[in-house]
């Protein structure tokens, strides 16, 4: 088996591993306990159409790319670019890491998670596992899963998903923590202190 086929093979099992842990379950939990998940009004308001539709433009551009990468290999070799071997297996376990780290850090937050900019039922603020020490250990992770992505299929696509990821959060993150701030209070501005945004804060107050 050479190697293109066995990044291949990787690729579908990290993005099963999103789409069942982060994606099929949450939705099963929150079908139970009543959390809507999906865009509405409020979501929206908060979000702003602008980041509305690049997240509808990013779901759209990234079934694109896996598509034509995992069914259509005579056109998506067009678009690799070569990496050192190890480099591109560095790559896998960077995707890895940011994976199961996207997976441990949703599950710290169970029913209190939300694909939309919105307060749910009963939410609370979140400080232990991983937000013990950073405030969105979940886009953190995406963002290491994206890095490994680029890097291991060697692919102008998933480098351009990289950019649409970092984007994304750029101008995400600052409305999260805007909504946070307004509903927590003190509560979430003395949280910010003690917390980094991506990476833990190398002056951690005890």
């Amino acid at each position: 088996m050479g190697d293109e086929l066995i990044f291949r093979i990787f690729f579908w099992v990290l993005l099963l591993m999103i789409l069942i842990f982060n994606r099929i379950i949450p939705a099963i939990k929150a079908k139970k306990s009543g959390t809507k998940l999906w865009l509405d009004k409020e979501a929206i308001k908060n979000e702003g159409n602008t980041l509305v539709m690049l997240r509808i433009i990013s779901g759209i551009i990234l079934c694109l790319f896996v598509s034509i990468y995992s069914f259509y290999p005579s056109l998506s070799d067009r678009f690799q670019f070569y990496l050192p071997i190890w480099l591109r297996w560095l790559g896998t376990v960077i995707a890895t890491v940011g994976v199961l780290f996207w997976i441990y850090a949703q599950s710290v937050l169970d029913r209190n998670w939300s694909g939309n900019l919105k307060i749910q039922k009963g939410h609370k603020l979140m400080t232990t596992g991983p937000y013990g020490r950073i405030r969105h250990p979940i886009y953190a992770a995406m963002l290491l899963w994206s890095v490994g992505l680029a890097l291991f299929t060697a692919h102008t696509f998933f480098v351009l998903l990289l950019i649409i990821v970092i984007i994304f959060m750029s101008s995400r993150v600052p409305k999260e923590e805007k909504i946070m701030i307004e509903h927590f209070g003190e509560e979430y501005k003395k949280y910010m202190k003690k917390t980094g945004r991506y990476l833990p804060k190398m002056n951690h107050p005890k």
